[in-house]
């Protein structure tokens, strides 16, 4: 299985974060790749307050909100797709199994709805409708470039489908609907010096990646021009970074997995602030925030209210 190597040598467990913040932050769900848990933190101490109950979680990656207001989580150790209430914190059903999966690393929804999801393994982007049935490989193996889609894979608020093509080093823009190759977004390297690119969200007229073994988060341009290195190499201990999330309390969160800690860092000027959390995670990856913060459109969260966004645009043009 391709996560007990690739995952192992650059995840250090595969844990995945779900912010849930606002004006009245609270929580921060982890999902523990070892442990195969999804444990409640409160955001403001940093404290277990919970977890989420029952599912066979295996090797757990990337998270999103799905439409239904349900917890999606990928499962890559058994090749799933699972569901968790957000209210009760409990597990709902396995909504994918197989099914042309294999090694799902990151989920993410179109405007009608279905479900796009990563396969590492196979370096494709498979589709299935709000019910779960498999409806085709949108994306096929090697289009594009593409090797090894990671967590970040979304469809963004232009509606294109942006994958972070985790061996090749670069973010790839293909077709929401047809799945057909439109550009490289950003190239490998160049300026910035991009490698390994895991999580992407749109802000400011910006779009922000983190680089995994660049220990950065580098900022672009709308149309993919270099802007700037916003987190600088190793700032504050940053080791792996990896995912990342916007909080209305002006603060970028970033996961640092190779030394399992949540770092926070200025909005206004990428300093260093402090450490988020320092216990109970083991290589944390994928960050969510939930609510959305009212000035970010992220890419990566799948949310109802981006669908809402894009459809609201849509009709006004």
């Amino acid at each position: 299985m391709r996560f007990q190597f690739r995952h192992f040598k650059f995840l250090c467990g595969g844990l995945a974060v779900l912010v849930t913040a606002g004006a009245n932050a609270s929580e921060l769900l982890v999902t523990s790749f070892f442990s195969n848990s999804i444990v409640r933190y409160d955001t403001l101490t940093g404290t277990t307050i919970g977890s989420y109950t029952g599912g066979t979680v295996s090797g757990a990656l990337g998270l999103n909100v799905g439409p239904d207001g349900l917890l999606y989580v990928c499962s890559e150790g058994n090749n799933s797709i699972q569901r968790f209430n957000m209210t009760t914190h409990a597990y709902v059903d396995t909504f994918i199994s197989g099914s042309n999966l294999n090694s799902p690393t990151g989920i993410t929804f179109d405007a009608s709805n279905n479900v796009l999801v990563g396969n590492f393994n196979s370096s494709t982007v498979t589709k299935y409708n709000s019910s779960g049935t498999f409806l085709s490989t949108l994306v096929a193996s090697g289009s594009g470039g593409i090797n090894g889609p990671d967590v970040g894979i979304t469809v963004g608020p232009d509606g294109k489908l942006y994958v972070p093509s985790f061996n090749s080093g670069a973010v790839l823009r293909y077709n929401a609907t047809t799945g057909a190759f439109l550009d490289t977004f950003i190239p490998a390297g160049g300026l910035g010096a991009m490698s390994q690119p895991r999580t992407i969200l749109f802000r400011d007229s910006k779009v922000w990646v983190t680089s995994d073994n660049g220990n950065k988060v580098l900022r672009y341009g709308l149309d993919g021009t270099f802007i700037d290195t916003f987190v600088t190499a190793g700032l504050g201990g940053l080791s792996g970074a990896s995912g990342m999330a916007f909080g209305d309390d002006g603060m970028l969160y970033v996961s640092s997995w190779r030394n399992s800690r949540i770092l926070k860092y200025s909005l206004a000027n990428g300093s260093f602030v402090g450490t988020a959390i320092s216990t109970g995670l083991n290589g944390p990856t994928a960050i969510l925030m939930v609510p959305e913060p009212s000035t970010t459109v992220g890419i990566g969260l799948g949310l109802a209210a981006i669908i809402k966004l894009r459809r609201k645009r849509t009709s006004n043009s």
